[in-house]
């Protein structure tokens, strides 16, 4: 005959333990590895990014780029971004916290207008015709928020400015909070920003 038995109030406290102490153990390992994943698509993003501007810009001449009607009359783009919250700029008044606002005197506007829609502005169009016209998209829409659930940024302005500055792709990083400044040459990300530098300016402007 064979005896059957439960499993008593001891055994179970015993593997309740065990399995409470494999948790807490692995949650750290589980967290850094979605740390590291997060940092790894935004790296991803801002290459993807910078690519997509570098591919809008380097053929032009039947359109001029980074404006709000996609013509040399169109008020210029001083930063252009993708969806996404505003994260707090930890270095004070800066274009990074400023809202999309094509009519503004500060132009700030939506990437996928420029990179994928060709609706500069909103409403304007870049030319499709000519010998080197508009040929995006540049880029797969939607151009999502970073993986902290903040916008992209890029202060595109200094490609149609002889002033000395980098122009780059932003991203807050983990803490949220902006620690590079907008206007910079030789760019280095502050604190944890994440950034892909588009270009270094060497007195290059884009009409």
């Amino acid at each position: 005959m064979t005896s059957q038995r439960g499993i008593t109030l001891v055994e179970a406290t015993i593997v309740l333990t065990v399995a409470a102490i494999l948790t807490a153990a692995a949650a750290p390992i589980a967290s850094r590895t979605l740390d590291r994943a997060k940092l790894a698509r935004a790296g991803d993003d801002a290459a993807a990014i910078k690519t997509a501007i570098n591919n809008f810009v380097s053929g032009f001449t039947s359109f001029t780029p980074f404006t709000t009607t996609g013509t040399s009359g169109g008020a210029t783009v001083e930063m252009l971004v993708s969806d996404g919250d505003i994260p707090f700029s930890a270095i004070g008044a800066t274009t990074w916290d400023d809202l999309v606002n094509p009519a503004a005197a500060t132009q700030v506007d939506f990437l996928e207008r420029h990179l994928v829609t060709n609706t500069p502005g909103g409403a304007g169009v870049y030319t499709t015709g000519g010998t080197t016209p508009w040929r995006g998209a540049y880029i797969n829409a939607p151009i999502d928020p970073d993986p902290w659930g903040n916008r992209y940024a890029v202060n595109v302005n200094y490609f149609r400015t002889t002033t000395t500055n980098d122009v780059f792709v932003l991203s807050a990083g983990p803490d949220e909070q902006i620690d590079t400044q907008f206007t910079i040459n030789g760019a280095t990300p502050g604190g944890d920003d994440i950034i892909a530098v588009v270009r270094r300016d060497a007195g290059l402007t884009v009409p």
